[in-house]
């Protein structure tokens, strides 16, 4: 296998939530929440490749199979805190023009909700594109926001690539 067929040709975003007492199996069910609990995850940075097209997650889970090894950009948080806000994000900025880069940059926090958690995400990944170049960006978003009740709880997002 060349390193061509390492670059991501599509993209899709999800997000969930689990509780469970077990920490482990509480970020397990957030990620079964988020339809990507067949999976092996293997965490990346935060490049979106030139002309990488972003799919429905609908679309993207089905073009995957149970056990299938897959790149993501994760984000998550976890908290046993009852009554604690607890939030996950990824923003995404790319350029207009498809011939270039884009970015992903996730976001976790405390206490804020998933829309300020989204802005925060969103404007790191502005950032990291302006420091690149001037161009036109379009901005997505995704998150999750939850409050602890008992046991732990945890919120991911998931950028996740595929290879074809």
């Amino acid at each position: 296998m060349d390193a061509e067929h390492l670059i991501p040709k599509k993209l899709f975003f999800t997000s969930g939530t689990g509780r469970h007492d077990d920490h482990l199996v509480s970020f397990g069910m957030a990620l079964r929440d988020a339809g990507i609990e067949d999976l092996n995850l293997v965490p990346v940075s935060s490049i979106v490749p030139p002309g990488c097209l972003i799919i429905s997650k609908e679309e993207g889970l089905s073009e995957l199979n149970s056990g299938e090894i897959v790149f993501v950009v994760l984000s998550r948080n976890a908290s046993s805190d009852p009554g604690r806000l607890i939030s996950a994000s990824i923003g995404c900025a790319l350029p207009q023009d498809s011939s270039l880069f884009g970015y992903l940059a996730e976001c976790h926090t405390f206490d804020k909700h998933k829309d300020e958690t989204c802005r925060i995400a969103c404007d790191r990944a502005v950032e990291m594109h302006r420091t690149l170049s001037g161009a036109d960006i379009e901005i997505t978003c995704i998150a999750e926001d939850t409050v602890v009740d008992r046991g732990w709880t945890t919120v991911v997002c998931a950028a996740v690539f595929l290879l074809s």
